[in-house]
């Protein structure tokens, strides 16, 4: 729901077949061409030559059964090609293309993009490809045969499809230039034909798997190498060239899960009655049949049309859906308050629809980030017709992820997010109004106080939803409204928990699925996959692949749970494990009923040092020798003056923005950053384990522990665990915090006695990897993580209200008496072994 490590809620549809964004919307480029069996480029770096080929026509562009794009395109033999696009949902249409101008023998020499974003220009000098948006100019150096790849133009495909060397067969690799972005490896194999009745003629198709970098698509092309169809199976998405519809036909061949057979009616601004009279507007989607049917209830602040494609998915599979804009947003009346009226108005949607003539009175709930929050919500108030909920990406009670944690202030969250429904910017499916949010140099614009008037700075005006969750900064009667995690005793429903190890929301489906399980509630199905704030797998994480057994189909298991429970249908899933969770690096799927899985064990991995673990060059040491009794304390000085930067973060300048540089410099930045300010600020502990001998793999919740003392009568810890490779880059597996006067308490908090030393607990929230032979890992301490996370002032009184501050001295204690350490679930290396 929230941009943690710049995750952004999803406010639209778009098909992630490109690993890259050309300029600000989804996508890649498209694929350039040559004779079948040419050879090599005898210039380095030249992209293969679009000449000596010649397609127009249209595709279609499907997700699930809908159709959602419409591309027209036009490829002339002298390898001009033209293309435009529409995307049309939501009520709205989204329209973007771009004209390739080849140079005299056929390679692409410019492209002028048009978006809704604003024009760019890809322009093309020998092997370096220059690209211009707006003030913002970037680089690329081309791979010698380079073909492009556009997500928007299938056609282009017929380029590596015509230069595959059939004699050789198998695997054949080559690289791909995404337009507008970056170079990558990508893979063609000749699979088995096939034939088809088209438009009364037999027509005999070559078949491939595609294997794009995060994504594998079956393509077919007629005899002329023309593209045809392309099947994203992971997606739910197909590419049809028009006419050839016929070849979408594979389903399912489940038997027992229910089919999209239904026509579906649609009844939009239904107006659903609450209790206090207001009606909130509702979109119901209908199967077209006399039978009653079970309910899908969609509940969301993000514009209901916007989840369109998920109604029509299980109404055409006999499922009644019903999309609701809660209250205050969009067409819904009443008074938007985030979070505290979600729970009656919950309560009062799911029993009318349970009670409507065409509704079999069993109501099931699906959503991911705030609509799956407001299941929790619903959930927590019985309402009795309720009989299960799939909540995606969730988070827990507020004051433990959003817009506090742990008593932290999630700062840039809360203000992205504040933003995001003040802007209503996920209306918008062009993705311009995320756009330029996401444009705001949060560092700068945050760095001021009072915390509590950054609205004014960020947003242009006083919030209210802002000042009223400064001004409730424990965990009081206000945040009683909007939590739920003390009611689950009474919550007795079958729940799907679903999320990833990178979830920025993630903390959510720990705790919510901890509290059902203490709880003894039966049927809690659980999901951990290597992704971050989503409801669909994917392969990919930036550059980690995760491999393909990664990107399980989620939607068919939402879709057989609701078969299991709101129809009845004995498919098997009740037999079937209820926990499953990916160990990252050995890329398997570990399985139980329980989590953590039974066979987990637990491991003290202790900090030690000899006094001076400050920065990357310190001597912290990480490992699971329990320190000695004389091990000496880490101190270290944190000064809300020049808070802690949070490494992960990196803000570019305006004036950087603006300076050329290449897509893999700006890679190497990034990498670079992290190490750097580690390396310098001496506000940061570092413990670093010696390099792993042997494969060790642990899943599932972590946590820290903490001796520390303050001068302060308040301030934070925060603690991160990190993955190190042999060359030195580094990825953030986990982070927790805490304010030191909730250590007993979020609802009656404590100040310190500066000095004293106190046990602390951290959550760090949960993670699924194998450390590799050679990889080490690293723990990292500080008392800011700005700018994620406002600053404690240190002084006791309200850091979000005040403007005095005073540098707190702090201390780190990790001997035999006072072992800090961190906690890993800790998996048996045959169980990984047994399951490759």
């Amino acid at each position: 729901m929230f941009m943690r490590r710049m995750n952004c809620a999803v406010w639209a549809v778009a098909l992630l077949v490109g690993a890259a964004a050309a300029w600000g919307r989804q996508g890649g480029a498209a694929e350039p061409a040559a004779q079948e069996g040419a050879k090599p480029e005898e210039a380095s770096g030249l992209p293969v030559s679009l000449a000596g080929f010649q397609d127009e026509g249209v595709f279609f562009i499907f997700k699930g059964e809908e159709r959602i794009i419409t591309i027209r395109y036009a490829w002339k033999p002298d390898g001009r090609y033209e293309t435009d696009a529409v995307l049309a949902m939501a009520g709205q249409e989204v329209k973007f293309g771009y004209t390739l101008t080849p140079d005299a023998d056929g390679r692409f020499a410019r492209i002028d993009l048009r978006q809704p974003q604003g024009p760019a220009v890809v322009e093309r000098d020998g092997a370096t490809v220059r690209v211009t948006f707006k003030e913002i100019k970037r680089t690329a150096t081309l791979k010698p045969d380079s073909v492009l790849h556009e997500d928007y133009s299938p056609a282009l495909i017929s380029i590596p499809v015509k230069r595959y060397d059939r004699a050789k067969g198998g695997v054949q690799s080559f690289p791909v230039y995404v337009l507008g972005a970056v170079v990558l490896e990508a893979s063609l194999e000749r699979i088995e034909p096939a034939e088809r009745t088209i438009g009364g003629r037999d027509v005999a198709f070559e078949r491939f798997t595609y294997r794009f970098p995060g994504v594998d698509m079956i393509v077919w092309a007629d005899e002329k190498s023309k593209i045809c169809f392309i099947d994203v199976p992971a997606q739910r998405a197909a590419y049809i060239r028009e006419g050839y519809e016929a070849l979408r036909t594979a389903g399912d061949d489940d038997p027992l899960i229910s089919k999209p057979t239904f026509e579906v009616v649609e009844k939009r601004g239904e107006g659903v009655p609450m209790r206090d009279g207001l009606k909130l507007s509702t979109d119901l989607y209908l199967p077209k049949t006399d039978d009653k049917v079970p309910v899908v209830l969609i509940r969301t602040p993000y514009k209901k049309e916007i989840s369109e494609l998920d109604a029509k998915f299980y109404a055409r599979r006999g499922y009644a859906v019903a999309v609701q804009d809660v209250r205050g947003r969009f067409a819904s009346p009443g008074e938007w308050e985030p979070f505290v009226n979600e729970k009656k108005d919950g309560y009062d949607t799911i029993e009318w629809l349970a009670a409507q003539p065409w509704s079999s009175g069993k109501v099931g709930m699906i959503g991911a980030s705030y609509l799956g929050w407001v299941q929790w919500w619903a959930a927590s108030e019985n309402p009795p017709h309720l009989v299960t909920i799939i909540p995606n990406v969730a988070p827990p009670d507020p004051f433990y992820n959003v817009p506090y944690e742990y008593g932290t202030f999630f700062l840039l969250g809360a203000i992205w997010w504040a933003d995001v429904v003040e802007q209503e910017a996920t209306g918008d499916i062009s993705g311009v109004a995320m756009g330029k949010i996401m444009e705001k140099k949060f560092a700068q614009l945050l760095r001021g106080l009072p915390v509590i008037d950054l609205d004014k700075a960020f947003l242009g005006k006083e919030s209210k939803h802002w000042r009223t969750w400064i001004e409730h900064n424990t965990e009081d009667e206000y945040w009683a409204r909007a939590s739920f995690l003390k009611s689950l005793d009474k919550v007795r429903i079958p729940v799907f928990h679903q999320s990833g190890w990178f979830d920025g929301d993630g903390i959510g489906s720990k705790l919510n699925y901890a509290a059902m399980a203490r709880h003894g509630h039966p049927h809690q199905k659980l999901i951990l996959g290597p992704w971050g704030h989503q409801a669909e797998a994917s392969r990919k994480l930036g550059d980690w692949d995760f491999g393909e057994q990664a990107a399980i189909d989620l939607p068919r298991e939402y879709l057989r749970w609701f078969d299991y429970w709101l129809k009845g249908v004995d498919n098997g899933i009740a037999k079937e494990p209820l926990v499953r969770i990916f160990a990252m690096n050995s890329n398997v799927w570990l399985t139980a009923d329980t989590y953590p899985l039974p066979q987990t064990r637990f491991e003290k991995w202790f900090l030690s040092s000899g006094g001076n673990a400050n920065t990357s060059k310190g001597d912290g040491k990480l490992s699971r020798e329990a320190p000695s009794a004389d091990c000496p304390p880490d101190r270290y000085t944190y000064d809300p003056g020049d808070p802690t930067p949070n490494p992960a973060y990196r803000e570019e300048t305006e004036e950087e923005e603006k300076r050329e540089r290449t897509q893999e410099e700006l890679k190497k930045i990034a990498r670079e950053h992290h190490e750097s300010v580690t390396a310098q600020r001496k506000d940061i502990l570092v413990y670093t384990s010696e390099p792993f001998d042997a494969d060790y793999t642990f899943a599932g919740p972590v946590s820290g522990k903490l001796f520390a003392a303050s001068s302060a009568k308040d301030t934070d810890w925060f603690m991160r665990l990190l993955l190190v490779e042999p060359d030195g880059e580094v990825t953030n597996l986990v982070e927790g915090r805490l304010r030191a006067r909730y250590r007993n308490s979020m609802s009656r908090p404590q100040l310190l006695e500066p000095g004293k030393v106190y046990e602390y607990d951290l959550d760090l929230w949960q993670t699924g990897l194998t450390v590799k032979k050679g990889q080490r890992l690293r723990v990292e301490i500080a008392s800011a993580t700005f700018p994620f996370f406002s600053r404690n002032l240190n002084t006791g009184g309200h850091n979000e209200k005040e403007t005095t501050f005073i540098p707190a001295e702090q201390t780190i204690h990790h001997d035999a008496r006072r072992p800090s350490h961190v906690l890993l679930p800790m998996i048996p290396a045959e169980e990984i072994a047994g399951k490759k």
